[in-house]
């Protein structure tokens, strides 16, 4: 067994899910439906057997803006292990954010990748980013490439702390000089920008042991070192979106250390490595 993370670790991106009895899907788009055996339980024995004291959840596209079961598990929580995410649209109330961030809820998410079918409108995506602005939260975005090329002038004007999930998504055979690339790493010349270092498994064209996305991790990782992040994206719900056809999926702590070792590859070393797991997220994501 690998040895376990340092103190404080944080996973800062992972998704839970519920009984579809209690809490069922509410996207009438859903790609999957929600895994059984992907509970909080099985968060906290992936984590411990990690040596993670920390995680970020982020709601699943699954339930679209009904947050019942990211409540609940933020409110159960103890006290300061846990943070969240939501999905916020023009028809999440000023209370509903309200009751969100009382139980550790310190972000919202905007999804441009395409098949997800939850890219916002820009007129929405603006008055939301104002509302989330408001209560001091930061922001999340998601998409696949190009998806940002597509919204490049509103990610420009965006001034408070914003992520850019899972390596920007990129295409590993463009390369690092592909034009998204570019932009995105010339978002990361502005203090407010961060970007996650996660997901390279899934967007390798090369298989084990990923080299063909090392060179993404380095370039994002030099442009901020001290505004990289680091997370499981756990259970990775590709598997359930194509299953016994995705070639680099994974949900055990085999494939997780794996995602650690692929971490270890972006940065120089391990001091390097425990800031992206410590300190970086413990900042970012308000931890105390």
């Amino acid at each position: 067994m690998p040895a376990r993370l340092p103190t404080n670790s944080c996973d800062t991106h992972l998704h839970v899910f519920g009984d579809a009895k209690t809490y069922p899907v509410g996207n009438p788009n859903a790609l999957y439906q929600p895994p059984q055996d992907c509970t909080v339980d099985a968060i906290k024995a992936l984590h411990e057997a990690m040596g993670i004291e920390r995680a970020v959840l982020v709601q699943p596209t699954i339930y679209g803006t009904d947050h019942s079961l990211l409540h609940d598990v933020l409110k159960a929580a103890p006290k300061g292990k846990y943070r969240g995410v939501a999905i916020v649209d023009d028809s999440v109330s000023d209370a509903e954010l309200d009751r969100l961030n009382r139980v550790g809820v310190r972000g919202a998410r905007f999804n441009f990748g395409g098949n997800f079918k939850l890219a916002p409108s820009i007129e929405s995506f603006r008055r939301s980013l104002d509302r989330v602005r408001a209560i001091g939260w930061l922001v999340k975005m998601f998409g696949f490439g190009d998806d940002f090329l597509a919204v490049e002038a509103e990610l420009r004007k965006i001034k408070m702390p914003a992520i850019i999930d899972h390596l920007g998504g990129p295409v590993a055979e463009r390369g690092t000089s592909a034009p998204v690339m570019r932009m995105l790493l010339d978002l990361l010349k502005n203090e407010n920008w961060w970007v996650g270092l996660s997901n390279g498994d899934l967007r390798s064209q090369s298989g084990e042991p990923w080299d063909d996305v090392v060179p993404f991790g380095r370039a994002f990782y030099n442009a901020a070192p001290e505004r990289c992040l680091w997370g499981t994206d756990w259970p990775h719900v590709h598997r359930f979106i194509r299953p016994g056809k995705d070639p680099h999926a994974g949900h055990g702590i085999d494939h997780e250390f794996k995602t650690v070792h692929l971490l270890e590859r972006y940065v120089p070393d391990r001091q390097a490595r425990d800031r992206v797991l410590v300190h970086n997220p413990a900042l970012f994501f308000d931890f105390n």
